[in-house]
């Protein structure tokens, strides 16, 4: 091991040619430096290192097998099986003294003064490489504490990742429990040799026995295996919770508690290796500090060890989600940051301490690890010392530094003395800077630290600050500065990027000394080190680390040697200079790991806890503040042969610098003085002094007062009243103008203090005022206090003192529950049979028996009508509608089919319901094929209607009595005219014989010869039979060779007859036109007559397309009687809604569904709006998610059984059976199943709601919500939202309230008024309408925020329900394309603007202010550069609009829907008056303007059927990836080691970097990149990359055939659904 020196060093470093190797004495390397050295040395280690690891002997210490029992749990089976019961186990272990620590002199600084200057440093040590294990692949070696070994390898992990949380679970082979070797003395020897494994070492095993016997604070250097012992306790307290067999609800967990995020991966990956434990890793990390429940309830249950932040375990114990007994043991890391308000402190005397003393004996195991017990010296030392024992409820055990000196390496010591620096003036960029930095607080504070960090870095540095804050301020993204503000910081922004940065040079002009001290000490190490050289520069602020990092990249020396970057902590977007995120955090340390960087500029977030590689030189740029800094930070120098610099200024006064002691100097002694104090406490006495039950604890005074929830135990403090309030303010709406806090006015009273805390107004309580307290903050903690009581009482906060109440619903409870919606996910339900057929007309009817009749006509309009004779369709009883249509498709064209049902029954005789029997049975197998039977009851009948009567329309008997067989008969004789024959059926005389319809009598005789010209078929057909002859033949000579019959009648009518085919789905317009053989020629003497007439065979094919849909109905029926929706839903439109489009019919759910979809939206708000008049609009939106969302409307469908009743299944021509009949001995499944995806299902509820509202407007669809299952439990009807309203404004007596308050708005409501043409009978909701946040609190009144929570709703309603009639024929697509083009930022900003709204609005934001007139000053300079001077189409396309605009033109149609009584026609009159005719203005779908990215993906998915295409950020993970992995196509832009991209976020990057946008977008075609755009904005940037690459894929031939491979593409070509309007509106235009 490496002697531990402290060296002092004087400056002038030597020249850069200078070598060195490292071996080299401490003089030697000061004379490198060309400065006197003086060399101050500790106690030597030795020279070389007892390898502990290897030595199979002597054994030092004996240990029973129980007391392994942790790490045998971890060995393999073969291993644990080589000790029989009750043996003894020895363990090799190096000679280190066992705790507690017998005292050890310490030299003192006499001493140290004193001691001789060695000549050359010790020899380095040659460190041992890792042992790996036979079995497991992990490295068998002890890690540094913190972490696993940087030289590991990482070991397989199966991950489990939680949709909502952080929270992962790990499974590896524990690493040190197999590296035990153990020697056993029973006399089965081993099944074979493990090599030479890693042990625990002894200090180690002395911390886990006194960690098992009682709770300890472990003070053990950085390096020393701290984590180790920990991983070894819970381990055995694992292994003690599984032999207890507890239920999850009863098991306890041990928890390791961290400081920061990144640590929690960091420490749960060291658990893992040594544990081979499932762990789970829970932080804040994405979720804004707040985790939801369902992470609390899963612990238990699939995991068994728990790495979390102290602050989300703070918070989880504070609301109920976990308790202190549940908890095993509970690891501190890094304990020493236990003091004041750290979560720590408070998590032990909030919860621990301050557990009741039943449940004492339940507390879990205490164990604490740092590296410096604290940062005070003397008396303040021992007083900290012990508080923080009596906090913790620990003894505090150190290990000697004779017990480590073979273990840890020590560096070397040096402080680097420098001269002070020279006076230095601002520099021109800092003058040229200083007028803007007055607006941006952010500038500001780095000019009022100009003179500092001139006399810190100097001239060059300062003016990279400035380069890096500016451009990290931007413009647009701020809109908290006026317009002026806007300009001056556009002109800083391009002043500074044409400014001339000069190259950096080692002189005062550019560089402090200090700063060149820097370069000298990383000049000299370089060379010492060479490629081994790794290193960490220290310092104290983010600028600085920032300017070093720029300095060390651009100084052209170290170019080929330094890989530099920064590493900071972790900060929001504002910060001026720096910003970095632990992503960011994390890529940096992983490199620095890899090697591909070799030094770090760090913060002191690199000094403790996060896993950073052990370096061999560590120099603190700016002073160590703390003897803690000082240990974390030498620890970091653990590499041998290591150094650790300190930079020192020089005392300007010789005299002075004499007698002056270094500050490593200091520091040292601190540390030993801190380690003398572990080493000679009387341990007893010490033990009860500290014990928790006979102390008070610092900080338990705050305990005084608390307040439980009994249900939850969530435990409301003193200290946790703030920010709890704090956080229940963050759910009121506030904006970039406007921010909402607790007011706290604190004031004397007496000798006390009292405060009165003011909160927001929509809060439910305005003011709430403390007790007397003797301090000012104490007050403030009082008032919080007394607050959050009230607001809990108040249901406000939940009784897990959330600020988001989680009872508000309570008929919708199950959405809480209710698992991961997946939308396209597919089940298979049961599809139902109309019960309608259930009764039947009986198979042998007695006597006489009503029946009741529907007539089934179809009137064909084509140009080539044809005679399709009404039906009857005879049913058991009385179908439940009067009258239906619907369309069919015969011969390509749409024909309407009416159903009209006879009111009065018809009485028929058994004989003649025997006949019809027979008849319809026929009829079924003559268009089917098949044969058909009914073995039951007759489900229908069918009769030809006769037209002899057109006024009392009967049954023609004579058709029902010639249909009574399929057998065809002799061709009647008086059967002579065209028309005649063209009413037949005929069959034609050949071996198989078919129907065929007469289409013509050809004007021919039997002679003469077939006209090529018109028969050019048959002709054709004859000559190729025929070869050599060139001449058709003559009708005779055809007809005797193709149907071979006898033609003797030369007068005989010759025949052009079309083959009849069997029925088909009339239903659908693709299927309309069915391929047919071409018309053939026939003599009537070859043919017989049919048993059925022409238009009544015609009818009868369209029977099963009738009966489907038919069947359809009858479901819709029983559907909508199930939800006594009859007066509320006309029946055709209900069967709309319930139908799918995969039926292809001609009408299906999405559009209804569309209307319902803001229908629900609409009704739920209004809802919300009155029950919840407390609540803001953030909760107000949460709690319509809940009812609105597609999994909570899923579970109305599936409750309802919806899916029995729905139009789903497609017509089978194949498969068509009619109910209770059986064709070719097959029948109908009485229970048939079909798909429906979870979306669609959801989509049923809302189409159903939009039925009802098309049928009977807004109080049907209310009823309709209601029958549903949409929770409305306080309203029956819609008149009640005027009611319940009413009411409850009268009882908390709000009218007389805002009607007080509405006086000094008279003004403005005039204006409002006039603008409306309405009168508000309640002039305060215009008030509170045209109220901005910045206002509410000085005005005493409410915001806008809940009336345009409410006014989006009615907005959203009504443009969708005028679209919905204006467009009639439009899809639901083309209608939510103009929907979103009508109802967004812009649009309803430049409202606003047209109608002077911004005028009318009460603010008082100057930002807010300029921002308005600015959008203002565009519109109209848009206006004068216009062709006609007037504003034309979509001009607020490109315009940025202050988001207050468009909400005041919600919030005031919210006024006017409120305050007029919900009435819905009244505010659809304020709608048209205003809104509507500004939409028919510059909106309709002939010119909408579609955003990029919508039309790009329209083109690709629709147009081009690829189905493989995104925008992707460059350099991004993915959300809800971790690490480095990258999403498919993203592996080809892994940049270089020095990444411009990382470095362009963290505000770095040398002269090629420095113009890099700072987000880059492309669009990406399997995986091809086609366009790629970068820039400040990143709607901006997507929407520019989005028109490239669609401008790209339209103009390029061949370039998407080349790229794409779906096979969907074979049906490209379909068009956008805005394309398919516009083409369809078309050809309507035209035909009209």
């Amino acid at each position: 091991m490496a002697s531990q020196s402290l060296i002092s060093l004087d400056d002038e470093c030597s020249p850069p040619s200078a070598k060195v190797s490292p071996s080299r004495s401490s003089a030697q390397f000061g004379s490198l430096l060309d400065t006197p050295c003086i060399l101050l040395p500790f106690t030597p280690a030795p020279s070389s290192r007892t390898t502990a690891e290897r030595v199979p002997e002597p054994v030092i210490k004996s240990l029973s097998a129980g007391m392994l029992s942790p790490i045998l749990q971890s060995a393999p089976a073969r291993v644990r099986t080589t000790l029989a019961p009750n043996t003894t186990c020895s363990m090799t272990v190096s000679s280190v003294s066992h705790l507690p620590l017998s005292p050890v002199s310490p030299k003192s600084t006499a001493g140290l003064l004193n001691s001789p200057v060695p000549d050359t440093l010790p020899k380095p040590l040659i460190s041992q490489p890792p042992v790996f294990s036979p079995v497991f692949s992990t490295p068998l070696c002890n890690s540094p504490p913190e972490a696993p070994a940087v030289d590991s390898v990482p070991s397989p992990v199966a991950t489990a990742s939680s949709a909502h949380a952080l929270i992962t679970s790990r499974e590896a082979p524990s690493s040190f429990a197999s590296v035990i070797k153990l020697q056993s003395t029973s006399k089965d020897p081993p099944e074979e040799p493990l090599g030479p494994p890693l042990i625990p070492r002894q200090y180690q095993l002395d911390m886990y026995e006194k960690a098992l016997l009682e709770n300890v604070i472990a003070v053990m250097d950085t390096g020393s295996g701290k984590t180790l012992v920990a991983a070894m306790l819970i381990k055995e307290m694992i292994r003690r919770e599984e032999d207890n067999h507890k239920s999850p609800s009863e098991k306890k967990l041990p928890f390791f508690v961290v400081a920061n995020i990144p640590l929690v991966r960091q420490q749960a990956d060291a658990i893992r290796r040594y544990c081979g434990a499932t762990v789970a890793e829970i932080s804040g990390a994405g979720h804004h500090g707040k985790l939801p429940t369902a992470v609390w309830h899963r612990l238990a249950d699939e995991f068994q060890v728990v790495v979390v932040t102290a602050q989300i375990l703070l918070d989880a114990l504070r609301q109920g989600y976990w308790n202190m007994t549940r908890i095993n043991v509970l690891v501190f890391d890094e304990c020493h940051h236990a003091r004041k308000t750290h979560p720590y402190c408070l998590i032990m005397n909030e919860f621990y301490h301050n557990t009741p003393q039943n449940l004492k004996k339940g507390l879990p195991r205490i164990f604490g690890m740092t590296a410096s017990l604290t940062t005070e010296t003397g008396l303040k030392l021992d007083h900290s010392a012990r508080e923080l024992q009596r906090l913790m409820d620990c003894q505090v055990y150190t290990v000697s530094s004779e017990s480590l000196q073979d273990h840890v390496e020590r560096p070397q010591q040096i402080v680097m003395m420098h001269n002070p620096p020279p006076k230095y003036n601002p520099t021109q960029l800092t003058h040229l800077l200083r007028e803007f930095c007055r607006f941006e607080a952010g500038l500001l504070s780095i000019m009022n630290n100009t003179p500092t960090l001139l006399s810190q870095l100097g001239p060059w540095c300062v003016d990279q600050i400035w380069r890096l804050a500016v451009e990290h301020t931007n413009p647009t993204d701020s809109q908290k500065v006026s317009v002026g503000a806007s300009e001056l910081l556009a002109k800083a922004k391009t002043d500074v990027s044409a400014w001339a940065f000069p190259v950096p040079a080692l002189a005062d002009e550019h560089l402090t000394p200090k700063v060149q001290k820097l370069i000298q000490i990383l000049r000299v190490t370089a060379r010492l080190f060479k490629d081994e050289f790794c290193g960490i520069i220290f310092v104290q602020r983010r600028d600085t680390a920032a300017a070093l990092t720029l300095l060390l990249q651009e100084y052209e020396p170290f170019r080929e040697i330094f890989r530099v970057q920064v590493l900071a902590g972790h900060t929001d977007n504002k910060d001026p200079v720096l910003r970095m995120s632990f992503k960011d955090q994390s890529t940096v340390i992983n490199k620095f790991r890899d090697g591909e960087y070799n030094l770090l500029v760090s913060t002191c977030v690199a000094e403790e806890g996060l896993d950073i590689q052990p370096c061999n030189i560590v120099i603190c740029f700016d002073p160590v503040a703390t003897t803690t800094s000082y240990v974390q930070s030498r620890g970091r120098a653990r590499k041998t042969n290591s150094r650790y610099f300190m930079q020192q200024e020089r005392h300007p006064d010789e005299r002075v610098r004499n007698l002056e002691d270094t500050s490593l100097m200091r520091l040292h002694r601190g540390e030993q003085i801190m380690r003398d104090w572990c080493s000679k406490q009387d341990l007893g006495s010490l033990r009860n002094n500290a014990h928790v039950h006979e102390s008070t604890p610092a900080g338990v005074s705050h305990l005084e007062r608390f307040y439980r929830v009994p249900s939850t135990q969530a435990l409301l403090t003193l200290d946790a009243a703030i920010p709890l309030l704090n956080q229940f303010c963050i759910k009121f709406a506030q904006d970039e103008y406007s921010e909402w806090k607790p007011v706290y006015d604190v004031f004397p009273s007496g000798s006390s203090w009292s405060c009165i805390l003011t909160l927001p107004p929509n809060a439910g309580i305005r003011e709430v005022q403390s007790d007397r307290t003797p301090t000012k903050d104490m007050a403030r903690m009082h008032a919080a206090f007394k607050a959050c009581e009230v607001l809990h009482k108040a249901g406000a906060l939940d009784d897990h003192l959330e600020p988001f109440s989680k009872n508000v619903l309570t008929e919708d409870d199950s959405e809480v529950t209710t698992p991961i919606f997946k939308p396209d996910q597919t089940n298979p339900y049961p599809h139902n049979l109309p019960s309608f057929w259930n009764d039947g007309l009986p198979k042998k009817p007695v006597g006489f028996r009503k029946v009741f009749l529907c007539t089934v006509a179809l009137k064909d309009t084509s140009a080539y009508a044809l005679r399709y004779q009404p039906m009857y369709l005879i049913t058991a009883k009385r179908l439940p509608f009067s009258k239906h249509s619907f369309n069919v498709y015969v011969r390509g064209e749409v024909h309407n089919m009416t159903l009209a049902v006879s009111e009065e029954p018809l009485v028929l005789s058994s004989k003649r319901l025997d006949l019809l029997r027979q008849y319809t049975l026929v009829l079924l197998k003559r268009i089917t094929g098949k044969k058909v039977e009914c073995l039951d009851d007759m489900p229908f009948m069918l009769a030809p209607i006769s037209d002899a009567d057109l006024f009392d329309p009967v049954i023609d008997w004579r058709e029902v009595q010639m249909g009574q067989s399929l057998e065809a008969k002799p061709m009647a004789s008086n059967v002579q005219t065209e028309e005649a024959l063209k009413e037949l059926v005929v069959v034609v005389k050949k071996e198989h014989p078919c129907d065929y319809f007469i289409l013509n009598v050809v004007k021919h005789t039997l002679n003469d010869i077939i006209p090529a010209a018109r028969f050019k078929k048959e002709v054709d057909e004859w000559v190729a039979s025929h070869e050599g002859t060139m001449q058709g033949p003559t009708f005779k000579q055809f007809f005797e060779w193709k149907l071979k019959v006898a033609c003797n009648n030369d007068k005989d009518t010759i025949l052009q007859v079309q083959q009849i085919y069997h029925f088909r789905n009339h239903l659908q317009p693709e299927l309309s036109m069915p391929h047919q053989k071409a018309p053939t020629l026939a003599p009537l003497s070859a043919c017989l007559q049919s048993t059925v007439s022409a238009h009544v065979l015609r009818i009868a094919q369209l029977v099963p397309s009738v009966i489907c849909d038919l069947d359809e109905l009858l479901l819709v029926q029983e559907v909508r009687q199930k939800l006594r929706l009859q007066t509320s839903i006309k029946l055709d439109i209900l069967q709309e809604a319930l139908t799918t489009s995969s039926l292809n019919r001609d009408y299906n759910y999405e559009r209804l569904e569309l209307l319902g979809d803001v229908f629900l939206k609409f009704s739920s708000t209004i809802r919300l709006y009155i029950v919840n008049a407390t609540m803001a609009e953030g909760e107000l939106h949460q709690q319509r998610t809940k009812i609105i969302s597609n999994a909570a409307l899923r579970e109305h469908a599936l409750r309802l059984e919806l899916f029995r009743y729905v139009a789903n299944c497609k017509f089978q021509r194949t498969s068509w059976t009619p109910v209770k009949m059986v064709m070719d001995g097959k029948s109908r499944d009485e229970q048939q199943q079909h798909l429906l995806s979870n979306k669609t299902l959801s989509d049923f509820v809302e189409s159903t709601m939009g039925a009802a509202l098309v049928s009977k407007g807004v109080e049907a669809a209310f009823v309709c919500a209601k029958a549903l299952g949409i929770p409305f439990s306080e309203f029956h009807v819609w008149a009640d939202f005027k009611r319940v309203h009413s009411k409850l404004t009268q009882d908390s007596g709000g009218d007389d309230y805002r009607i007080a308050k509405s006086e000094a708005f008279k003004d403005r409501l005039h204006g409002l008024e006039s603008l409306l043409r309405y009168t508000f009978e309640h002039p305060s909701l215009a008030q509170e309408a045209m109220t901005h946040h910045s206002a509410a609190t000085h005005q005493d009144t409410c915001d806008y925020q809940r009336l345009e929570f409410l006014g989006d709703a009615v907005l959203d309603y009504l443009i969708v329900w005028h679209y919905y009639q204006k467009y009639p024929d439009a899809p639901p697509g083309a209608i939510t394309l103009i929907k979103d083009a009508s109802v967004n930022n812009q649009i309803l900003g430049a409202m606003a603007v047209a109608w002077g709204l911004s005028g009318l609005l009460i603010h008082m934001s100057e930002p807010l202010a300029g921002e308005i007139q600015r959008v203002i000053a565009t519109i109209e300079a848009i206006k004068e550069n216009s062709d006609k001077g007037q504003l034309e189409a979509e001009y607020w396309v490109d315009l940025k609009m202050p988001k207050v605009l468009s909400d005041i033109v919600e919030s005031m149609l919210g006024a006017v829907f409120v305050d007029c009584g919900f009435n819905v026609a009244r505010v659809t009159q304020v709608f048209e008056h205003l809104v509507w005719p500004f939409l028919e203005k510059h909106v309709n779908l002939d010119n909408i303007v579609i955003h990029p990215m919508k039309a790009l993906t329209e083109y690709l998915q629709m147009v081009q059927g690829c189905s493989d295409s995104r925008m992707e950020q460059v350099g991004e993970t993915r959300e809800g990836e971790e690490g480095g992995e990258t999403g498919k196509g993203e592996e080809e832009s892994r940049e270089p080691v020095v990444k411009p991209s990382m470095l362009r976020r963290l505000g770095l990057g040398r002269e090629g970097h420095r113009d890099l946008p700072a987000l880059t977008y492309r669009f990406v075609v399997h995986g091809n990149v086609v366009a790629s755009r970068g820039g400040e904005q990143r709607e901006e940037v997507r929407k520019q990359v989005a028109m490239e690459a669609l401008w790209r894929l339209k103009t390029e031939p061949g370039l998407l055939e080349t790229l794409c491979s779906c096979p969907k593409r074979k049906k490209q070509g379909r068009g956008t659904m805005l394309d398919k309007y516009r083409q369809a509106h078309s050809m309507v235009s035209q035909m009209d």
